[in-house]
């Protein structure tokens, strides 16, 4: 039984398939694509018909190889989403978290119930990016239409199948959802002005959510595909990669870098405060515990900029060059203006500057800076999530793209004093095979 990881990230797409051969997991890529924001007017998009085309292309392609795909399941970042009507009409091209109404939601949640009491009752820091903040500032939800919310994988769950919900860890990034009930937040949605019909029910992960339509099945050319609603934020499906224990640290790398603790249920006491950690969902019911860091972020953006100078180089030759620099300087990778994009070089200087240190003058110096910066922060937080927790690790799992950076990895041993566990490269598409295997299964 083959099936196709359709794996969304903050930067490019692939579509994976996968199946199990001689009990493992194997997979083979047959799709990879940009996905770059689109700047329009005053606003910052995504392109969702361009993702919704990539993902029919990529279902054409796998046919065309030979493959015989059962079903699709469809990760992504968290956070963002699309509105449809009445009759089902996406409304709008999603708004990209980075656009600058985040941050004036944000503002303005903050007029209506203040941070330390929305931090409690939803087990979240208060950060731009979090869709409630978007929700707030959302000029379609004041027409008066009849609209309905879907985050990213769930509506184009909805566009392929016509069938509607929220699966239950993509639903936890909202900052809407109540972790006692693991139902939506009623309270806040209706404190927050918000309409609750807007809203879908939330399910547990790795449901099958139905068929493809017949018009979509056509335009593909197959016969029959199931779509199953895996567990759909991407740090999550990674998640479901490690299978050996049920609680465990763990370091997902990629645009973001999230470090965490898979747990039961969600935590909150004052270390959680007082360190700014968050809840957010994992494969339904299990909450972890984590900070989100900028990650990757910095790098790719320096890598850009290097590109655009005409200096094009990739990732294992901007880490040899970094091997080599003497530089002892760091960032704080959560410095706000290491956030929006453009300018990197200019602003990690800046920083430098502003705080004594050595500047970068070599590619090779600004890769350390940015790395150290990444695995003394990632250090930190392993400390604190232990501290909130009241337990100790002695290992922690480095997951995702950043398993092929020895120097991140070796900085984070040397900081943190912990084991590292090497895990998936590819742990989010593994972890979304996994859930449409067993959903197929049962």
């Amino acid at each position: 039984m083959e099936v196709m990881a359709f794996d969304l990230g903050a930067s490019n797409g692939r579509a994976i398939v996968g199946k199990v051969e001689e009990g493992r997991i194997t997979y083979h890529e047959v799709h990879r694509f940009a996905n770059e924001p689109v700047k329009l007017g005053n606003q910052l998009y995504w392109d969702f018909p361009r993702l919704f085309h990539e993902l029919k292309t990529a279902l054409i392609k796998a046919r065309h190889q030979g493959f015989k795909v059962a079903s699709v399941g469809i990760d992504s970042w968290g956070v963002d989403y699309g509105l449809i009507d009445s009759d089902g009409d996406l409304m709008n091209n999603p708004v990209h978290y980075r656009d600058d109404r985040s941050e004036r939601g944000r503002q303005k949640l903050l007029t209506i119930i203040d941070e330390v009491t929305l931090k409690k009752e939803t087990g979240m820091d208060s950060v731009s990016y979090n869709t409630v903040n978007q929700l707030m500032m959302d000029k379609l939800l004041k027409t008066g239409s009849d609209l309905g919310f879907l985050n990213i994988p769930d509506l184009f769950n909805f566009m392929i199948t016509g069938q509607r919900g929220s699966e239950f860890s993509m639903a936890t990034t909202t900052q809407l959802v109540d972790y006692e009930t693991l139902d939506w937040n009623w309270n806040l949605i209706e404190t927050c002005g918000l309409d609750p019909k807007l809203f879908n029910p939330i399910y547990p992960s790795g449901r099958i959510v139905g068929q493809a339509k017949e018009d979509f099945l056509k335009e593909i050319g197959y016969e029959t595909l199931d779509v199953v609603s895996v567990t759909s934020h991407d740090t999550a499906s990674a998640l479901q990669s490690i299978s050996d224990e049920d609680n465990y640290l763990f370091v997902a790398t990629g645009t973001w870098i999230i470090v965490g603790s898979s747990q039961d249920k969600m935590t909150m006491n004052q270390k959680v405060m007082d360190y700014g950690l968050s809840n957010e969902g994992g494969r339904y019911p299990k909450v972890n515990l984590l900070k989100n860091h900028v990650g990757m972020w910095i790098l790719q953006e320096s890598k850009r900029e290097w590109e655009k100078q005409g200096y094009p180089m990739d990732y294992p030759e901007l880490i040899e060059r970094a091997e080599r620099s003497e530089i002892d300087s760091f960032i704080d990778i959560e410095d706000p203006r290491f956030f929006s994009p453009g300018d990197m070089l200019l602003k990690i200087n800046d920083y430098l500057d502003e705080t004594n240190q050595t500047l970068a003058e070599s590619v090779g110096d600004y890769v350390r800076v940015i790395e150290a910066s990444l695995a003394k922060q990632i250090s930190q937080s392993l400390v604190a999530i232990e501290e909130a927790l009241g337990t100790s690790y002695d290992k922690v799992y480095i997951l995702g793209g950043g398993v092929r950076d020895k120097m991140l990895l070796n900085l984070i041993g040397q900081f943190s004093g912990k084991q590292i566990i090497k895990g998936e490269i590819e742990a989010t598409t593994i972890g979304n095979i996994k859930d449409q295997l067993k959903a197929l299964e049962k």
